[in-house]
């Protein structure tokens, strides 16, 4: 089993850390924490990536890769507590080859849920959808596309520090496994992905 590069370790303990160190750090409130109609969210931040698929009985396993990770929700929230939106997230990674060089992208279309157990600061949440596996392929003479959808699933955490009454930004912490089965030569194909990045909403 191959290991997540170094410098994601480092990001991964990094946010874990600034997320439990953030709660009596961002102790002071900047704005109220009334959340009472429409949320809007986004995340920009790292992704590392992994794809798995078998291939004639054998495992096959890519090395983690980064890439940039980026996603847009649009959300409700009833109380302080709990937010239900539904997002999209994704990532985009070309390899280059002397042979034949392609690109994979990977979407997640998701239904989420993020509890904050105080009703401010720290979150977690989970969640389910669809999402879309794609391979592009190009030759010398031509471009091919190979696409194929399956069921994604999704934890994170982290922690947002209110500005005002309207906004709030923070870190946020999340796995995201798509599993799509049967794709081209391959059986069992599924990605993973983990990201870390500044998360921001609009309280609307």
């Amino acid at each position: 089993m191959r290991r997540l590069p170094t410098t994601a370790c480092r990001l991964a303990v990094l946010t874990v850390l600034a997320t439990a160190c953030a709660a009596p750090a961002l102790a002071l409130d900047l704005g109220g924490h009334d959340r009472d109609g429409v949320v809007i969210g986004m995340n920009l931040g790292a992704g590392w990536n992994r794809i798995d698929m078998n291939l004639e009985g054998q495992d096959l396993r890519t090395d983690y890769k980064s890439t940039f990770s980026g996603g847009l929700r649009v959300g409700w929230a009833r109380n302080d507590y709990f937010i239900a939106s539904l997002g999209i997230y994704g990532w985009k990674r070309s390899y280059y080859q002397e042979i034949v060089p392609f690109t994979v992208s990977d979407f997640h279309f998701l239904a989420e849920i993020a509890w904050f157990p105080r009703g401010e600061g720290f979150w977690i949440k989970g969640g389910a959808g669809r999402g879309t596996f794609d391979i592009t392929i190009t030759r010398p003479a031509a471009k091919t596309t190979h696409k194929k959808a399956g069921w994604n699933y999704t934890i994170g955490a982290g922690y947002e520090l209110r500005i005002s009454d309207g906004a709030a930004f923070g870190l946020a912490y999340d796995l995201r496994y798509l599993t799509v089965g049967d794709f081209e030569f391959f059986t069992d194909t599924s990605t993973f992905s983990q990201n870390a990045s500044l998360n921001i909403h609009f309280y609307m």
